[in-house]
Parts: structure tokens; sequence; C-alpha cells
């Protein structure tokens, strides 16, 4: 870790504290061949928190726009568990906006920020909102959402403001984390919003983070890890109040916030009751991280010997599937084509590519259901086991699973 001072991305004027180093790591951009491994860039990915706000954060962030200026990676509708979310959560955002006092007499519109392949915009268009994505990587989505192919911004907001008018519904899922300058994309969403309108937010959340070992979790794409105390400062800069808050389990663990303008709606007691438990738990407090840190360093030692034992006793190890919090997992604790056989995928935008910074080949996923297959997966996407589980027994898998976090260990 660096010497240089560095102040929170939001507070702006209190000193990070730094207290875990995962070394020089790569973008989750999958290498075509092993031709493009000489260009393949690496950063820092030092972590630090504010001791005012509890802010988890890269001490040195990457711009969004080198790490999302290719073909990005990740498609939201691929896993069931995930679509099922998206139409949960459409369902949710309607019942909220027929209990509106003006219901029936117009339609509500809905601007995404981070649309990816326009999965939740298509669920929501069929409870009859007016629909929006805005994602330099997005695509249309099967159902023909539109989306704006930039970088969200004030500017861009106001450029949309302009032409299409306030949005009753902002929405930005799994984004506060990307974006390079958070008061910006702040300043955008408020500049958008309706006076009487909904920013809805979910952020993987930094208790779950802490409390089971979700390290692999930060990586360059994500510059900040939320807890609900960061998040109401953040926005109170721009005249937001969060007034409800869930928690959810997706992506191992994240909140979902509810967000206006200061006053306009009643807030709620689930505020009061995570600010309260956050309070309780020292998040502004260096000993926790610390302690976070010191688990981290035993883990990656954990884990290497409980692979070293299984390839010394003649097994063969491959891993399934490789979000992008695997490209930490595997850099951090150096595994490559010499410890893992391969990566199985299901998604054509990794498969027959490298993983980044290892190179481990990326195969689909009926070569780890082979009848030549090896004795053990490791699970990257360990986050949501049941699932692959069941789908890789489904598809003829039969050896035993490694699941990596929060302890190493193997599974039937």
């Amino acid at each position: 870790m660096g010497n240089v001072t560095t102040y929170c991305q939001t507070c702006r004027d209190v000193e990070v504290v730094e207290f875990l180093s995962l070394g020089d790591q790569p973008a989750c951009i999958f290498l075509e061949d092993h031709s493009e491994i000489e260009q393949e860039q690496s950063w820092p990915l030092d972590l630090g928190f504010c001791p005012r706000c509890s802010l988890v954060q890269v001490v040195q962030p990457v711009s969004e726009r080198i790490l999302f200026s290719g073909d990005y990676h990740h498609l939201a509708g691929l896993t069931g568990g995930y679509r099922r979310h998206l139409r949960e959560l459409a369902e949710v955002l309607a019942e909220f906006h027929r209990a509106r006092p003006d219901h029936g007499s117009k339609r509500y519109s809905a601007v995404e920020v981070g649309s990816n392949d326009g999965s939740l915009l298509d669920e929501l268009a069929k409870h009859g909102f007016d629909v929006l994505g805005v994602d330099p990587n997005g695509t249309e989505s099967p159902g023909g959402s539109p989306v704006v192919k930039e970088f969200f911004s004030a500017e861009v907001a106001s450029r949309l403001l302009r032409e299409n008018g306030p949005a009753d519904l902002v929405l930005a899922l799994n984004t506060l984390a990307h974006v390079t300058d958070l008061a910006d994309f702040l300043a955008g969403a408020s500049t958008i919003l309706a006076e009487d309108g909904t920013f809805v937010s979910e952020s993987h959340y930094l208790t779950d983070l802490l409390d089971t070992m979700q390290y692999d979790f930060a990586y360059h794409e994500h510059s900040r890890y939320y807890s609900l105390t960061a998040l109401q400062v953040a926005f109170g800069h721009h005249g937001l109040e969060v007034f409800h808050v869930e928690r959810i389990p997706t992506h191992g663990g994240s909140i979902r916030v509810y967000a206006g303008f200061a006053g306009v709606h009643e807030v709620r007691e689930s505020v009061r009751e995570l600010r309260g438990a956050e309070d309780a738990l020292g998040l502004t407090d260096a000993a926790t991280y610390q302690r976070f840190a010191a688990q981290v360093q035993k883990h990656r030692t954990d884990l290497l010997d409980l692979l070293d034992k299984l390839k010394g006793d003649g097994s063969r190890v491959a891993a399934a599937s490789s979000p992008a919090r695997a490209v930490t997992l595997l850099n951090f604790c150096s595994l490559g084509p010499d410890d893992l056989e391969f990566v199985s995928e299901i998604s054509p935008r990794k498969i027959g590519k490298l993983t980044p910074g290892t190179h481990i080949p990326i195969r689909h996923q009926e070569h780890l259901c082979a009848p030549d297959q090896p004795e053990y997966a490791l699970l990257l996407s360990w986050h949501i086991v049941d699932e692959v589980k069941s789908r890789l027994r489904a598809e003829g898998f039969v050896g035993k699973f490694i699941v990596p976090l929060p302890e190493p260990k193997v599974l039937d």
C-alpha cells in the first residue's frame, strides 16, 4: 500500500485509512488468446475506509472509461435466480406506484442507469411503465426497451430531462459501485428525478462483505462498498433522503435503498433500525477492518493448502463459472493453469477466452460434465452455490465441489 494521502470519495475532506492490499489486479476483461497477455494492464487494488461515513473504497480507483469501454462481459438475465429477482422487483415497484394518489391519471416513467441487457426494463414495461435505459455497453432488450449508450452524468441527465421530462422512478442496480465520479452521478440522478419521484438503488452491503469474508467482491470495477450510513451521507449532498431500506440476498448480501427529495416521503422505521444496527457494529473503527484483513490473509493460506492437498492426492481440479469477483480471488491466491485445468462457463461472452491475469482457459460447461471430468470443481460463484450445484448435477457432473468462501470446504 502506498504513502500518498487519499481523501474519501464522498466526504472529500477526510483521509482514507488503508487496511488491505489485494496486490496488482487486472480489469475484468477476458483475453481472446495468449497474444493479448503482453498488453494486459493491472493496477494496485488497495482498500481503505472513511472514519467519518464508513465508506469502504478502492484507494486509487481506475476510470470507468477504461474499465467499461469495451464489450462488457456481464449479462444480468443469464442466471435464473437473478431473473426472478428482477421480476419480483418490478412487481414491488409497480405495487408501490399503484399506491400513489395520482395512480390511474398518468403513465409512470422509469430510467435505469446501468441497464445492461434490459431485463428489468422489460419487466417494468409489462407493468405499464415508459422505460429508458442508460448504459455505455447496454443492449436493446428482447422486449425492445430502448437504451442510450452513454456514460450517465449530470450533463446527460440534463439532456434527457429536456427530451423526455422528469422520471418518476430512477434505478441504479449494482451501479453505484461502478461509477468513477459518484458526486456527478448523484447530481444526474437528482436532476432527472421528478419532485415526488423515487430513486431506487441496490448495492452490495458492507456488513455482509465483512461478515462472510467477501473480499473477492472487491475488484477494480467496484470503487466503493456501501453501508446505509455511507449512502445517507452521499445522497444528502444532493438533497436526497433515504426513506426505506431492505436487505436482500442478491450477490451474497445487498441492500435496496429507496430515496427521494428531502421531506417528500415519510421516513420508515426500516431506516432507523438499520442505521442503529450499523452504529453498533463499529463501521468507522479501524479495528473492524484490521480483523477483516487478517482473516483475508489466513483464507489465502487455507485455500492454497486445501488445493495442494487435493492435487497431491492425484486429483484433478477445475473451476466452475467465472464471475467478475473470481478475478480477485484467482489473482490474489495466484491460481493459474497449473492449479486449475480450466474454468467452465455458460456465457457466450467468456467461453473460449482466458481469465484476466491468471490466463486459465475458459471452456463450455459441457467439458466439466464430460465422461473424463475432473474430480473437483472450485465454485467461483460460491454466493449462488445451490443454483450452480443444481445446474451442474443436472448436466452430469458427479465430482465434489470446493466452496472457497467464507472458508474453504469440500461438499459432496
